[in-house]
C-alpha cells in the first residue's frame, strides 16, 4: 500500500506482566497488532487514562481480567493507517477517536478498533480532547439518556461533578433542559457551576440531602454511603443510576423509586454527538494533565492519589 506503518512488526506501548500498582505499567517494545476483517489500525495520537484502567492494573476489576502481558486503555484519538476487508465508511487517513474494547489496549503507538467503537474527529478538536471523550462522555451519555430517561425540566442530582464522567453529565444534563444539582469538592465549586449546574453542593462541608429535594434522576459515580443517603433525595417513582453495580432501594425509601446500573458500551453515533456538542462549542472537555506515553504510571498515581479534575491524557505523539 505504500505506507511504512504496513510493514510494522513492533511499536512502543504500555503493558503490565504482573498485576498491581502503577509501578507495574511498563513502556516497551511490543508487537504490532494486525486488523482482522473487519477492522482497522489507528496510528494513536492520543491516549485517556481512566478509574477502570487502574482497575484492570490491578486484576480486580470484575468485568474483564486480560491475559499477560497487556495494553491497558480503552479511549484513543489518531489517523486511521490500515483498513481491512469488510469496512466501509472508513479509509486511511482518516482523524478518528473512540473507545475501543478492553482486550486491545490504547496505551500504545498503534491499536485495532472495530467501526462501532470509532467516530470521525471534528478538524477544531486536538487530539488530546477527543481522546477525553470516549469512556467518561459515553458514560455518562448512556446514563443519562439510555438508562436514565432523563427529560427536560426534570431535576438531577449528579455526584462527582467534577471528575471526568461527572462534568460530562453536568453538561450534558443541562444542554438537555434539565435542572442539575452537583456535588464537588471545594476546589471543583466554581468549575461546576461555570459549567451550568443551577446549585453546586461541597460535599466536604454540607449534606447534600439536606439541600436537594424531589430529585427525578440521581447519577451516583460514587457508591458506599453517598449512594444510601442519596434514595432520600428522590421523588416517589424517581430513578437512581449507578456506575458502580446495582443499587438496590432500601426499606424506607420513597415509594416506587428504582435502580439501575449501567456499563458503557461503544456506540459510534453518540460519539459523533458528543464530539460535535464540542466542536460547537456547547461542551467542555477538560483536560487537567497530559503525560508522555513513557510516563504512564506517574499519569495512573495522580489519578489514584491526587484530586484530578477532568480528564487525564497520554499523549503518544505530537
Amino acid at each position: 500500500m505504500g505506507d511504512e506503518s504496513y510493514t510494522a512488526i513492533t511499536m512502543k506501548a504500555v503493558r503490565i506482566h504482573e498485576f498491581g500498582g502503577p509501578e507495574v505499567l511498563q513502556c516497551e517494545e511490543a508487537p504490532a497488532p494486525e486488523p482482522a476483517e473487519g477492522e482497522v489500525r489507528v496510528r494513536v495520537h492520543a491516549a485517556a487514562v481512566n478509574p477502570v484502567d487502574g482497575k484492570i492494573r490491578t486484576g480486580k476489576f470484575h468485568l474483564f481480567r486480560p491475559d499477560l502481558p497487556a495494553i491497558l486503555g480503552r479511549d484513543l484519538s489518531g489517523v486511521i493507517e490500515r483498513v481491512a476487508p469488510g469496512v466501509k465508511n472508513l479509509k486511511i487517513g482518516d482523524e478518528v477517536f473512540g473507545m475501543i474494547g478492553y482486550e486491545r489496549g490504547a496505551y500504545a503507538d498503534l491499536a485495532v478498533a472495530l467501526p462501532i467503537e470509532l467516530a470521525h474527529k471534528p478538524a477544531v478538536l486536538d487530539h488530546l480532547h477527543a481522546a477525553g471523550i470516549g469512556v467518561a462522555g459515553l458514560t455518562a451519555w448512556q446514563s443519562l439518556f439510555d438508562h436514565g430517561e432523563l427529560r427536560a425540566g426534570q431535576r438531577v442530582l449528579i455526584h462527582g461533578g467534577g471528575g471526568g464522567v461527572g462534568h460530562f453529565a453536568v453538561q450534558l444534563a443541562v444542554l438537555h433542559g434539565a435542572q442539575v444539582i452537583a456535588t464537588a469538592g471545594p476546589q471543583d465549586i466554581d468549575f461546576v457551576r461555570a459549567l451550568g449546574a443551577a446549585r453546586v453542593i461541597n460535599y466536604k462541608t454540607q449534606r447534600f440531602e439536606e439541600i436537594a429535594r424531589d430529585i427525578d434522576l440521581v447519577l451516583d459515580l460514587i457508591a458506599g454511603e453517598t449512594r444510601e443517603r442519596s434514595w432520600q433525595v428522590l421523588k416517589p417513582r424517581g430513578l437512581m443510576v449507578s456506575t458502580l453495580g446495582e443499587p438496590q432501594p432500601p426499606e424506607n425509601a420513597p415509594v416506587g423509586v428504582r435502580g439501575r446500573a449501567t456499563v458503557v458500551r461503544s456506540e459510534a453515533g453518540q460519539l459523533a454527538e458528543i464530539a460535535a456538542l464540542a466542536a460547537s462549542g456547547q461542551l467542555r472537555i477538560e483536560v487537567n494533565a497530559t503525560y508522555p506515553l513513557s510516563e504512564a504510571r506517574e499519569a495512573h498515581a495522580q489519578m489514584e492519589n491526587a484530586h484530578s479534575r477532568g480528564k487525564i491524557i497520554l499523549q503518544v505523539r505530537d
